[in-house]
């Protein structure tokens, strides 16, 4: 099964940010867009990743700026036998690009509703299997990713300092509400699985390989959180490869 196939329904996307509907966007003094940055941006507009009504050329000159090309060096940094170029490195991270509203994970959203109510709203609604992404990335991919193991229970990796050498023991399971509220500032997005069967068995399978094997409340399996280019390892892993696992070898 191609692990694109799983994410092909949205259920929301929560802009976490709280802000009015009077409130602008400022992005500060107008920066000088290069010819080699329009054109990687240009390249994303032919392939269909990017949709200039949604997501123009200086929203994405900001983001170069103050994302993409670090985030781009951190990654060069821990994969240098298996070197990407700048775009092939946009391609992998989809520019940043939520796939189901075409809106970049970084742009700030505008919403009447404030966190309190997004937090509601998130905690009613994800259930067990849903895929959770939010803005926020770490070791060189744009970011971070996590699975509903319940209808309570978050699995995550969420990396931190010292992810370039691996950090042992980074698995967990956390409360939804306790997610949310350590994302309140990403723009979070949950993907529902079509087939409520597959959800569930890839979050059984997350759940016994990645906290407990015999699916118990007791922390049993202990992950070191480090960036390979081995997919079929459980560890070390990461946050994307944990998600993309479950629903590869769930069914």
């Amino acid at each position: 099964m191609e692990y694109t196939q799983v994410f092909c329904v949205v259920l929301l996307a929560i802009g976490c940010q709280g802000m009015s509907l009077t409130d602008s966007i400022d992005f500060g003094p107008t920066e000088v867009i290069s010819n080699e940055t329009a054109a990687v941006y240009n390249q994303g507009v032919d392939m269909g990743i990017i949709d200039p009504k949604k997501y123009s050329l200086e929203s994405f000159a900001h983001d170069e700026t103050h994302v993409f090309k670090d985030t781009y060096n951190e990654y060069i940094s821990m994969n240098g036998s298996y070197p990407l170029d700048y775009q092939e490195w946009l391609i992998m991270n989809n520019y940043g690009i939520l796939p189901d509203t075409n809106e970049s994970m970084f742009q700030r959203k505008i919403s009447k509703r404030s966190t309190a109510d997004n937090k509601r709203a998130f905690v009613n609604t994800v259930k067990k299997g849903d895929i959770l992404i939010s803005g926020r990335g770490t070791g060189g991919l744009l970011g971070h990713a996590a699975i509903m193991t319940s209808d309570y229970w978050v699995l995550e990796m969420p990396g931190g300092d010292g992810f370039m050498s691996g950090i042992r023991d980074n698995n967990r399971q956390i409360p939804k509400d306790k997610w949310f509220d350590e994302h309140a500032s990403d723009w979070t997005t949950v993907y529902r699985c079509p087939d409520n069967s597959v959800a569930r068995q890839a979050a059984g399978w997350a759940d016994r390989n990645y906290y407990n094997p015999n699916g118990g409340a007791t922390k049993t399996i202990h992950v070191t959180y480090k960036i390979t280019a081995d997919f079929t390892s459980k560890n070390p892993s990461y946050c994307s490869k944990l998600v993309v696992q479950a629903y590869y070898y769930g069914q």
